[in-house]
């Protein structure tokens, strides 16, 4: 009943985090909708998510709240999706509304990432957003420029790299990218943010992450984006970029052995090649890292210093 809802919200206002009040506002919602399209009537909806966002103001890692969200939009957004994939025909204005209704739902998120760049719930509920709606390519375009300024203000921000990756990867539903020149600019663009800060470990990571995914599909069947020759160029290419990192490094007042990310990284490179020479390269900077410069993970180091050695006996190069 309208009485019902009305005591939910007095109870919600009391403690934020009750999830058996949030489950029987959505009943209330439910039976109280008009709608027969939709789970919940419109205006339901609209005035619902304003107040959830009114207490999210001051409970930003609540996931009851996130979550009552999430189920706010789920019906009107996934009844979209399934029109999509049946190619049923909908009117340009239901569309539209859809994707404005969206694009708010991006902007409040903006709102919670402004004071905490590093918030699961509103990356995860940011990612479900752009997976479940067909977003024109142009609302990827615009989350790559958004994304990029967040690692511009914290380039540390590991949260906003991974954005970056499901992003480029349309959501996680392309493998690899689509193109060279993709995958290229990719890696420049990492590279950079890691020349500025050689002890950031988020670059390097996704610097490797491009590498072992393009190593993977390159030759693949169905993929006629990579060939081996590309990879094998790209991967002599990042280990040519370190080492020059590791040489400017030296020439200023830092210990270049006690870059760990980026020793680690070269280490990942070398790997991949599978040569002997590089292969004993890796294993001796392994070593180093295991005795001397990242002893914290000590046993780490040395099991990839033990899997490397036993590669060595009769190896096989992979590039």
């Amino acid at each position: 009943s309208a009485r019902a809802l009305k005591l939910t919200s007095i109870c919600l206002k009391l403690n934020p985090a009750n999830y058996t009040v949030w489950h029987f506002r959505r009943r209330c919602l439910q039976n109280l909708s008009s709608s027969s399209s939709t789970k919940f009537a419109p205006e339901s909806i609209q005035s619902d998510l304003e107040f959830s966002s009114k207490l999210g103001g001051s409970n930003p890692k609540n996931y009851q709240i996130w979550y009552h969200r999430r189920a706010l939009l789920e019906p009107t957004f996934e009844a979209e999706m399934i029109k999509q994939k049946e190619g049923k025909e909908k009117g340009k204005e239901d569309e539209d509304d859809i994707i404005q209704k969206a694009k708010e739902e991006l902007n409040y998120i903006n709102g919670v990432l402004e004071n905490d760049g590093k918030n699961y719930h509103a990356w995860s509920h940011r990612q479900w957003v752009l997976r479940t709606i067909c977003f024109p390519p142009s609302i990827y375009n615009s989350e790559l420029d958004y994304v990029h300024k967040l690692i511009l203000d914290d380039p540390r921000n590991n949260s906003a790299w991974n954005h970056r990756w499901f992003i480029t990867h349309k959501g996680c539903t392309r493998k690899p990218l689509s193109s060279l020149e993709d995958v290229q600019k990719e890696i420049t663009y990492a590279m950079q943010c890691a020349e500025v800060d050689p002890f950031n470990e988020s670059p390097w990571r996704y610097v490797i992450g491009f590498l072992e995914e393009c190593k993977k599909y390159s030759g693949s069947e169905g993929n006629d984006v990579m060939e081996a020759a590309d990879v094998k160029s790209l991967i002599n290419s990042c280990e040519q970029e370190i080492t020059k990192m590791r040489g400017n490094l030296g020439s200023t007042e830092y210990d270049v052995d006690s870059c760990v990310h980026l020793t680690s990284a070269k280490i990942d490179i070398l790997e991949m090649k599978g040569d002997d020479i590089s292969l004993e390269q890796a294993a001796n900077l392994a070593k180093d890292l295991e005795t001397e410069h990242d002893l914290i993970r000590k046993k780490y180091w040395k099991l990839r210093e033990k899997e490397i050695r036993s590669r060595l006996s009769g190896s096989k190069t992979d590039y």
